[in-house]
């Protein structure tokens, strides 16, 4: 397996998930790619979502998280991460290998 693994994240309960397929991933010495929408955006309230800042290319929909009335900083990403869904479009030209959680 090659190329980057992008995973989209649309369930709030999905970050075990997440960290276990993001530690699996680097064990295989694979670069991850992340996109957050819809309810998957509430995982970034979850302490636990800072142990992916530095493993995973990390982005989120700007638009689900003001939607869900979240503001404020996420651990591990920056005001660029706050995205569109055209940089979803762009991950999943991007990555050979699609998880969806």
């Amino acid at each position: 397996m090659t190329g980057p693994l992008g995973i989209m994240v649309t369930t709030r309960g999905s970050l075990d998930h997440l960290l276990g397929v993001v530690a699996a991933a680097e064990k295989r010495g694979l670069k991850v790619e992340v996109f957050l929408s819809g309810e998957g955006v509430l995982v970034t309230q979850d302490p636990r979502f800072a142990q992916l800042a530095g493993r995973a290319r990390l982005a989120l929909c700007e638009v689900s998280f003001r939607a869900l009335g979240l503001e404020g900083d996420v651990p591990g990403m920056g005001f660029k991460d706050f995205a569109t869904q055209a940089r979803h479009a762009a991950m999943v030209e991007d990555c050979p290998y699609y998880l969806v959680l």
